[in-house]
C-alpha cells in the first residue's frame, strides 16, 4: 500500500470531519501566505482549487471578490459550505474544471497539487481558466527530507507501508510551472513548517485522514492500536508534549502571459 495518494478524494470526503479537526488548522498558517502572496485585489474573481473545508477561501473572500472552492470530496465541501457561506464550492476533479477558459484573475491551492498523478498537466488545466495577466499562488508540502516519512519511515516499513518520494525540490516545482507555460515564476521554501497535534487524541485522529486512514482501515484495533504507539513514539514533539510532525512548505507564484 503505498500511502501518499492513497484513496484519493473518496479517502478524504470519508474522514472530512477527522480533517477539519486536525489537518485544516495545520495548514491554517501556509493558507494564509498563500493568499498574501496572491496579492488579492478588490472586486477580483478567485478559484481555490483543493479548497477542502474552505480555510484559504474564506481567507479570500472579502472586498467585493467572487471566491469559488474546487474540490472533489463531497464530505470537504459539506463543511465548507456550512462554515463559509458566502463562497460557491464545485465538487469536481481539479484536472478538468468545470469553467471557461480565462474565467478567473486568480487561483490559490494549498498543498492539493502533490495529488495530482500528471502536475504539469493539472497546471496547464489551472492556467486555461486562468486570464492571460492573472496569477497562482500555491504551496505543496517538501522537499522530501523534510515530510513525515523522515521520522516514520522505519515505522512504515516494519508494517508494509510504502510512502511516496516524489515530493518537488523548489526548483523542480518552478520547472513545472513553466513548463504547464506559467510565466514570471517565483518559488520560496520554508523547511521549518509542521503539523501541530496537540496530545494522543489529536494524534490518533490525524491517523484516520485521507490515506492513512485507507491504509489502515482492513486492519486488526490491535495493529491499529501499535501502529499508533509506534508512530508516537518516533514523532517528535515540543516541550510541552505536543506533536510537532515535520512537513515543509514550498511555495510558488507566477503569472498566465
Amino acid at each position: 500500500m503505498t500511502l501518499q495518494r492513497a484513496g484519493g478524494a473518496a479517502g478524504f470526503s470519508a474522514t472530512a470531519a477527522d480533517y477539519a479537526a486536525t489537518m485544516a488548522p495545520a495548514l491554517a498558517p501556509m493558507a494564509a501566505e498563500v493568499i498574501r502572496r496572491a496579492g488579492l485585489l478588490r472586486g477580483e474573481t478567485v478559484l481555490d482549487i483543493g479548497t477542502g473545508t474552505g480555510t484559504a477561501a474564506a481567507l479570500a473572500s472579502g472586498e467585493e471578490r467572487r471566491v469559488i472552492g474546487l474540490d472533489a470530496a463531497p464530505g470537504m465541501l459539506e463543511i465548507a459550505r456550512r462554515q463559509v457561506p458566502d463562497v460557491e464550492f464545485i465538487d469536481a476533479d481539479f484536472t478538468a474544471i468545470p469553467l471557461p477558459k480565462h474565467a478567473v484573475d486568480v487561483l490559490t491551492a494549498v498543498h492539493s497539487l502533490l495529488f495530482a498523478d500528471d502536475r504539469v498537466q493539472a497546471l496547464t488545466e489551472w492556467r486555461r481558466v486562468t486570464r492571460s495577466g492573472g496569477r497562482i499562488s500555491l504551496s505543496v508540502p517538501g522537499p522530501g527530507n523534510v515530510v513525515p516519512a523522515v521520522v516514520f519511515g522505519a515505522v512504515y516499513d516494519r508494517f508494509g507501508i510504502t510512502w511516496g518520494d516524489d515530493y518537488p525540490d523548489a526548483p523542480v516545482l518552478a520547472q513545472w510551472a513553466r513548463d504547464a507555460g506559467w510565466a514570471d515564476v517565483g518559488v520560496d521554501a520554508d523547511p521549518t513548517t509542521v503539523i501541530p497535534l496537540a496530545d494522543e487524541t489529536a494524534f490518533r485522529t490525524w491517523l484516520h485522514v485521507g490515506a492513512k486512514g485507507r491504509a489502515t482501515g482492513g486492519w486488526s484495533n490491535e495493529r491499529r492500536e501499535d501502529f499508533a504507539r509506534e508512530l508516537m513514539g518516533a514523532a517528535p514533539r515540543d516541550a510541552g508534549g505536543a506533536f510537532r510532525l515535520p512537513f515543509g512548505t514550498i511555495y510558488l507564484t507566477a503569472t498566465n502571459p
